[in-house]
This record gives structure tokens, sequence and C-alpha cells, in this order.
């Protein structure tokens, strides 16, 4: 069933539908969320689960079941704002975001050190630097190029996972995989020449990792973003993207002061729980639009 869906949005459906104008393309997603919800049950159970303990005594039943509703939902409109970002006529129509804070941004491109925009797993992230790049902010993405995906079965996985990467790629542009030998290299080649580099803080994929209290439980954050930013000098400035393409928001925050150190280590640990604390607090104002509660 799995592998049945992942060939079915990689081939038909991205054919048919992607170039559909956005609403007519939602009034497919809303009629495609309660298949998804029902196919997705045991994973939004397990969201549920994690959003209570994030979210503590105060947070009613209802709450948490509304909440893991939308997320489930909002994964649906992210898979079809992937398509429409993929169709040239189609994307010229996308609706312009919100942009708050977006001189904090020009001020720190225009200091020549390069940034690091950093920010969570959020839904709209991919259509967010979509809209910066047509502003002429193009910003180089980190990920891993080897994604798990627990929705592949063995086909999917051996045939199919291959093509979904291809098909990030010519969404989000420019990246630097984490299995790269030269991935610190080039990073900091971006940043000398005054680029800028979007870290997601709450992937831990990196070999260095710290543990910090974060929603109710210990978890491991990578420390090589800090290595970076200790080394460089780049401005590091949160980035919060929310939304999808009918209505959509991009908010930089002012940069972040880090605490100077000589060591590694005392930097990491003067300045890394900080950087948790910011993102904890977006996931929880916006918990329905965070995607790593648990992977869908």
């Amino acid at each position: 069933m799995k592998d049945i869906l992942w060939f079915l949005y990689l081939y038909p459906l991205r054919m048919l539908v992607s170039p559909l104008p956005s609403r007519s393309l939602y009034r497919i997603g809303r009629a495609l969320e309660p298949i998804f919800r029902l196919v997705a049950r045991k994973k939004r159970i397990r969201a549920s689960r994690r959003m209570a303990v994030a979210f503590g005594t105060e947070a009613t039943a209802d709450f948490i079941s509304s909440v893991s509703r939308r997320y489930v939902s909002n994964a649906v409109y992210r898979a079809l704002d992937d398509l429409t970002m993929m169709h040239p006529k189609a994307s010229a129509a996308i609706e312009p975001p919100e942009i708050h804070g977006l001189e904090h941004l020009m001020n720190a491109v225009a200091a020549g050190r390069g940034v690091i925009l950093t920010s969570g797993h959020f839904y709209a992230n991919r259509l967010a630097k979509y809209h910066l790049a047509k502003l002429g902010y193009p910003i180089v993405s980190t990920r891993n190029g080897q994604p798990p995906d627990g929705w592949m079965g063995r086909f999917g996985a051996r045939f199919l996972q291959r093509r979904y990467i291809e098909f990030l790629h010519g969404i989000i542009g420019e990246e630097i995989f984490i299995q790269d030998p030269e991935c610190s290299l080039k990073i900091f080649k971006r940043l000398r020449a005054g680029g800028i580099v979007n870290v997601h803080i709450d992937a831990n994929f990196s070999e260095k990792r710290v543990l910090i209290p974060f929603l109710g439980v210990p978890r491991s954050f990578a420390t090589g973003l800090l290595e970076i930013a200790r080394l460089s000098g780049c401005a590091v400035i949160p980035l919060l993207c929310l939304g999808n393409q009918i209505a959509s928001s991009i908010t930089f925050g002012e940069p972040v002061v880090l605490a100077p150190s000589q060591s590694r280590e005392e930097f990491v640990k003067q300045n890394l729980p900080g950087l948790a604390r910011k993102l904890e607090e977006q996931i929880l104002e916006h918990p329905d639009q965070w995607e790593v509660w648990v992977r869908l």
C-alpha cells in the first residue's frame, strides 16, 4: 500500500495535478485528507502522545486531537505544494508570502560574512525558500542525502526513493549533503562568499551531538552548526516558515548574539540551549506546522 501511494504521487498524480491552480489542487487535497488520515492513523497516535508530553497537563485531549488532525492534514498540503513548485506555470500563480523581519537578513547579507538561517522542520520551509530565491535571496540547504523513509517498502526503497530525492532536488535547488566528505568546507566557502545557508537545528544526524531537554524529553542536537558559526564569524538568524501556497509567512528573527568562548565544547554549552529553546517556542506556538513529531 505504501509503495503504491508513492508511485501514484511521483508519476500519474504529479503529471495530472501539478498544472492545476492552487484552489483546485487543494480541493483534491481535501478529498485526500480522510484517506491519508486513515493510512497514517498509527503515526497520528504516536504524534499525539509526543504532543501530550510536550504540552504537559495544560493540554486537553480535545486540543491534542485537533492539533494532530491538522498536523496530518498539513502533510497532504505540503505534498501538493511540492507538486505546484515543480510546474512553471502553476508555480507562477502561488500567492506571495507575508515577510517579517526581512531587514535582519538584508543587513546580515550586506555585512558580507555570510548568514546561517537556523530553522526547524516546518512544512512551509521549501515554499519559503522558493519565494526567497525569487526575491534574490538564494539559500543553500544542508540535507541528509539518504533520508530513511518508513513509508517505503522494499520496492519503494529500491526504485522510488531515488526518484523522490531527485524530485525534491528540483524544488530545493542547491544542496549540501551531510554525507559529503567536504560538507563543512562547502558551507564555509558559501559563507565566505557572502551566501546564505539554511541549517535545521532539529536534525540530529551529525556525529557530534549533545542532549538537551526539548519538548518534555531529552533530544540529541548536532553541534556542527555552532562550530561553523564560531570559526566563520557569520551571522546566525532564526527563520520561521508557516502556511502553504494559499497563505504563507516568513519571519526572520533578530541575529543571535552568541556568547564567545575559547573552546568548542564551552561554546556549544553556552549557545546551543538558547537555539533549542527558540525552536521549542516556535513549535509550541505552531505545533501543527512542525513535521517531525513523527515522520509522515
